[in-house]
């Protein structure tokens, strides 16, 4: 009984799981300095949710336009989400018998693919196009692991195609390198997966462009159980919330035609709809059901015994059905500050300052507005813009956390 209250209790939120969600409320309201101030501590910790941590930090400084920080804390998820063996040995025992929580999150395939993703775009942001590249590629790599041995290379295509927003970005990579040849061919594999991308897979475009809006719309899959805690799914799914909205654009105070480049290149609810890789839910499932037999035996044999002679035993069963139920709840941490989708919005604009508004029609008249984003005569810039419903901006370039730079560029250079 008193291991019993000890792992009962144990199931509850820590502390410093309290502080991420503040830190992730802070985030979702629009305070992104409050939020990286908040996570920057919990993501030094060497614990099971360092990989999380360190993604919630990275996607909130990258909001808040600290790209250093940011590629920082991505860099160390990556590092683990890499690595092989963090789980193993009692980690995974204790998965198994006490509690999900006890193992190294990782996060889900979509997850660790969108982790690789905006360390590709903080890539790409510096100009650094190899590194990107290698990101993106990682990108469709962290969704094409997980099918079968006898099956793979036919998983391996239908993953890809749910996930062309880290083909169309790996094609403008391989269009800085000089590549244009596997440009084309990534360009061409999101067409040929989704028809109605085929005007943003159009390499021409995004060869003549010289800014290239990244906006953020939504929010992504959340971790839901059933009543006892037992099963994990994700929702909301697709048909529940409804098509993903398109994006209009005004620039200078005028609509800008955006040519069908508008559609969205992923929609992490529909992704997240894949469950194969979640074998340890019967584990849990089984235990949840024996634990709620167990319970069942010993309070009918308690209430059947009328001289009380098996109480012990019945007090056993019950325990060890309580302790069944209590190890038996779903592992819900998850990184709750995804979007629901990506849109990737090459402009060809005259050199010089400009002032862009996006905004949603579909979606109540969500908006946001920039001043004097700088369009560059050579070359590109690139603008990492997170919808917020609760504040429209304008927003001024450069932010707060590049404001030490110059005022006209519009990327920060690595020093590398």
């Amino acid at each position: 009984m008193v291991l019993l209250l000890f792992l009962v209790s144990g199931c509850g939120p820590t502390q410093n799981e309290m502080l991420a969600q503040h830190a992730v409320q802070a985030y979702l309201s629009g305070d992104f300095r409050q939020a990286v101030d908040r996570l920057r501590p919990l993501a030094e910790k060497t614990d099971e949710n360092f990989v999380l941590n360190n993604c919630r930090l990275g996607l909130a400084a990258l909001a808040d336009y600290d790209l250093d920080e940011s590629e920082s804390a991505f860099l160390k998820a990556y590092e683990v989400i890499n690595s092989v063996g963090v789980n193993e040995g009692g980690r995974s025992v204790g998965a198994v018998l006490v509690d999900e929580k006890m193992k190294i999150w990782k996060g889900e395939p979509y997850e660790r693919a969108m982790a690789n993703f905006y360390l590709g775009l903080v890539y790409y942001m510096r100009h650094d196009y190899n590194n990107a590249r290698a990101a993106f590629e990682n990108a469709l790599f962290k969704l094409r692991d997980y099918g079968d041995d006898k099956d793979k290379k036919d998983d391996f295509r239908r993953v890809e195609s749910d996930f062309s927003l880290a083909a169309i970005m790996l094609g403008r990579c391989w269009q800085r390198l000089g590549r244009d040849d596997l440009a084309e061919a990534n360009f061409k594999r999101a067409a040929e997966s989704h028809g109605w991308l085929t005007p943003l897979a159009d390499s021409r475009t995004h060869a003549q462009s010289n800014v290239l809006l990244v906006v953020d719309f939504g929010r992504g899959p959340q971790k839901i159980t059933n009543f006892d805690g037992a099963i994990v799914g994700l929702g909301p799914t697709p048909s529940e919330e409804g098509p993903v909205p398109e994006p209009l654009l005004r620039v200078d105070g005028r609509p800008f035609h955006l040519d069908g480049v508008n559609r969205p290149p992923v929609d992490l609810l529909a992704l997240a709809q894949d469950r194969r890789w979640q074998s340890i839910d019967t584990i849990r499932t089984v235990k949840s059901a024996l634990g709620t037999g167990l319970i069942a035996v010993g309070a009918i044999d308690g209430l059947t015994d009328d001289r009380h002679r098996r109480v012990g035993m019945d007090l056993a069963l019950i325990g060890v059905g309580l302790l069944l139920k209590a190890t038996s709840q779903a592992d819900t941490r998850q990184w709750e500050m995804l979007p629901r989708t990506v849109f990737l919005l090459p402009l060809k604009l005259t050199p010089g300052k400009h002032d862009i508004t996006v905004r949603f029609p579909g979606a109540g008249g969500l908006s946001q507005a920039w001043r004097d984003l700088v369009a560059p005569a050579e070359g590109e810039a690139t603008y990492y813009v997170h919808m917020q419903p609760y504040n429209t901006g304008p927003f001024y370039w450069p932010p707060p956390a590049l404001a030490g730079g110059p005022a006209t560029a519009p990327t920060v250079q690595a020093d590398r």
